[in-house]
């Protein structure tokens, strides 16, 4: 998926990218950590939101 498609995916072509994504940085660990952190705001409420979400299915929550 290119990248300047992102802001207009829906939930399902979105969601591989975002998995694998997320599996990757997970594999490079802090240092992916650091660089995310770089780039999120404070009080980004949008981003605040999808980590809880995030937090949910990989506590084992299925919806």
């Amino acid at each position: 998926m290119p990248i300047d498609t992102i802001n207009t995916a829906d939930a399902e072509a979105l969601a591989p990218i975002l998995l694998a994504g997320l599996q990757r940085l997970g594999h490079l660990g802090r240092d992916a950590a650091a660089a995310l952190a770089a780039l999120v705001k404070d009080e980004d409420a949008e981003f605040d939101e999808a980590a809880d979400w995030v937090a949910s299915i990989a506590a084992g929550d299925h919806f």
